[in-house]
């Protein structure tokens, strides 16, 4: 889902004592291509290795841009520059935000990418602690299907906030093609009866009633085929995923045991000779 651009972060100071140059933003809008190097939403600035729930990636940046924004230092307007993003949202994403949870953006910059001596988005992260000044408040709007609202939060100024419509999308989802294919193929067969009965007619000699097609069922069988594969294929994914995982942690817990020695392990000592003396050998 690509939403319209929203404030990712501003130049100038943060709230942890750092200082964001307004010529990395600027280097960063002009460079950012996802062919070059995508950048992907996290949780937190953590990526998982196995792709599970809570540290998968949420989406994708499709775009950068670079705009003059006005923000409030008690009561004094400051401009500062700031970068604006283009993302391509996942469901989880929405779900998250939806029950008011990692609700800001975090960026992650590479001042000097790939050696070539300028700055580049690596990534952003999701979280409810941003480090920049005047980011936006990301809100999905649950009233209004396809549309995201940013706001600055609740500063009790009544500004309207944002709306970020998503661009629309045909509807090829292999469930709904399937129940599509399914009341077109029953509807042959359960018609409902009109509301007023039509005259009887008399059947003429030699009329017979339709016979049942088997090639009428095809569009049927074929939609759940292909409901079967998606589902057996994404219960692969996830089942791949977690078996990676756990091979991990065997491994580190197979090396831990090999070095470790047993509580009941003792070094043997050094040989001492009779008497407690060390032997002097004459050779």
């Amino acid at each position: 889902m690509k939403t319209k651009p929203f404030l990712l972060a501003t130049a100038g100071s943060t709230v942890d004592g750092r200082v964001i140059d307004e010529k990395m933003l600027q280097e960063m809008a002009s460079s950012y291509d996802p062919k070059t190097y995508a950048a992907r939403l996290n949780i937190e600035h953590i990526r998982g290795i196995s792709g599970q729930a809570p540290f998968r990636a949420y989406g994708d940046v499709l775009e950068l841009s670079t705009q003059e924004v006005d923000v409030n230092f008690n009561g004094t307007t400051e401009k500062r520059l700031g970068l604006f993003g283009v993302l391509d949202v996942t469901e989880e994403a929405k779900q998250l935000n939806a029950a008011g949870q990692k609700v800001y953006p975090s960026i992650e910059i590479e001042p000097n990418f790939g050696g070539k001596g300028f700055a580049y988005l690596m990534g952003a992260a999701l979280t409810d602690s941003p480090a920049s000044i005047a980011t936006e408040r990301l809100a999905f709007n649950r009233n209004l299907p396809g549309v995201i609202n940013l706001a600055r939060g609740d500063d009790g100024q009544g500004n309207d906030p944002t709306a970020l419509e998503f661009a629309e999308a045909a509807d090829d989802t292999p469930g709904k093609s399937f129940l599509a294919s399914l009341e077109g193929v029953l509807g042959k067969f359960f018609k409902q009866e009109p509301a007023t009965p039509p005259a009887k007619v008399d059947p003429k000699p030699g009329d017979a009633p339709a016979a049942f097609k088997v090639e009428d069922l095809k569009p049927l069988f074929e939609g759940l085929a292909t409901t079967f594969s998606t589902s057996m294929d994404s219960l692969r994914t996830e089942f791949r995923g977690e078996a990676d995982a756990q091979a991990v942690r065997l491994k580190a817990l197979e090396t831990k045991f090999e070095t470790t020695p047993a509580n009941e392990h003792k070094t043997r000592p050094a040989a001492a000779g009779a008497n407690g003396k060390f032997a002097v050998t004459d050779c």
